[in-house]
């Protein structure tokens, strides 16, 4: 399974990086672990990210 940065999240949903991080900050998506300096999404949180928008 692939990891996604935010930015690939964010434009595969139609949002803004900015929405990804709200959502994570209202608990509306789950807030991935960071083992680099970047947070890397499993591919099931843009169907989430589509179901909330």
């Amino acid at each position: 399974m692939s990891k996604l940065t935010i930015g690939r999240v964010a434009q595969a949903a139609g949002v803004g990086v900015e929405t990804v991080r709200f959502y994570e900050r209202k608990w509306l998506v789950k807030q991935p672990v960071a083992l680099s300096s970047f947070r890397e999404y499993p591919p099931d949180v843009i169907d989430r990210i589509k179901f909330i928008k």
